[in-house]
């Protein structure tokens, strides 16, 4: 213990010594400044203090400016072209400008974000402090300030026509700025169409929503041609044709907007070759028309095979049956994979055989399995 203590005080003691020598340094030094300093000409202590504050000056800027470049300066790399002429300039404070190509100008001030324009369209949404404006991808002026404006949302014009929100209100204007549709339309954020890409028009016709998320039609005049009842309306395809769900349930729109079929089927599919329909367990093929065209269509299918004992480890051996189990949304029915034909509808949740002519099925309705037979029939 003597000896920690005494190894202590001799530390402490080398630490003062050391303090005594930095102080008796430190005051040499400045005596020593100080006398230099008095021996100087008042025109080379002008020129020393000039020279310290220039450099303490230009240290602060640097520094400064350094940073704010670093926050607030350009960041080339995220610079995209809107247009030919026009360049969206991108800031690390994560903010935009427009930029003339031509001119060499800024055209903005600085912008929350601009979108690109639509197909055919020069003028694109811009957001500035939480409102939204229109500016000209061609010159980049701001053709429609969002400071006049109170609009929430907006979206890109079509055919002449742009959506803006306000109030929870859907209104639409024209690229002068005046009102051409008032805000008579709800807004929703409970909207379930799956690739909905904002109130658009296309071929005079936009895709509106009410306050519970269903969707209908509206024309360029605001008058509905479908009613907002529906979950999705899908784009027109193979001559304006439109698919329609409602639910789990889909029905076919055509170009005059009249319910061709009705939505009630389980699957509807478009192609070229015509309308593929599903329901009760069936699926098929017609034309526009109505016209049949394969009575008999499905997802998929699967061999089925049976038991028919067991090997010599003991283990179930199968053996490959003339039938399959189909699928069509989700269930499955039981076919003569020799004929092709259908012994059952894709009614069940699934299918085993328990023999080469006895099939286990359970009924999805139901809830409960019985015995099928190779006719179709119930055991």
């Amino acid at each position: 213990m003597k000896t920690l203590k005494e190894i202590f005080q001799g530390f402490l003691g080398l630490v003062a010594l050391l303090a005594t020598g930095l102080v008796a340094f430190g005051r040499l030094t400045w005596r020593k400044l100080r006398e230099w300093w008095g021996r100087r000409s008042k025109t080379v202590r002008r020129l020393v203090v000039g020279a310290v504050a220039l450099l303490a000056f230009a240290y602060v800027g640097t520094t400064v400016g350094s940073e704010l470049m670093y926050r607030y300066g350009r960041c080339r790399y995220c610079d995209e072209e809107v247009s030919e002429k026009v360049t969206k300039r991108y800031f690390r404070d994560g903010k935009y400008r427009l930029y003339n190509n031509e001119t060499g100008e800024y055209t903005t001030p600085k912008v929350n974000w601009v979108s690109p324009p639509s197909d055919g369209d020069s003028l694109s949404v811009y957001a500035c402090d939480g409102r939204r404006g229109y500016v000209n991808v061609n010159t980049g002026e701001i053709v429609i300030d969002a400071k006049d404006h109170d609009f929430a949302k907006a979206w890109v014009f079509s055919e002449g026509l742009a959506a803006v929100q306000k109030d929870d209100r859907i209104g639409f204007m024209n690229s002068d700025g005046e009102m051409v549709l008032d805000f008579v339309f709800e807004s929703t954020e409970k909207c379930r169409q799956w690739d909905f890409s904002g109130y658009v028009f296309h071929d005079g016709v936009c895709l509106m929503t009410e306050q519970e998320g269903h969707v209908g039609l509206i024309d360029a005049n605001g008058n509905w041609l479908l009613e907002p009842v529906y979950d999705e309306i899908w784009e027109p395809s193979h001559g304006g044709y439109r698919k329609l769900t409602k639910g789990d349930l889909s029905g076919v729109l055509d170009p005059s907007f009249n319910i061709i079929i009705p939505v009630e089927y389980d699957y509807v599919g478009m192609s070229d070759r015509g309308l593929t329909l599903a329901k009760d367990g069936r699926q098929w093929l017609q034309d526009m028309e109505g016209n049949v065209l394969n009575p008999f269509l499905y997802d998929s299918s699967q061999w089925l095979s049976y038991p028919i004992g067991y090997d010599a480890e003991g283990e179930i051996e199968n053996a490959f049956s003339m039938y399959a189990k189909y699928e069509i949304c989700g269930a499955y029915g039981i076919l003569n994979r020799i004929t092709g034909k259908p012994l059952t509808l894709a009614i069940y949740e699934s299918v085993y055989m328990l023999s080469e002519d006895v099939f286990e099925v359970r009924d999805e309705d139901a809830y409960e399995s019985y015995l099928v037979n190779a006719y179709g029939n119930k055991i």
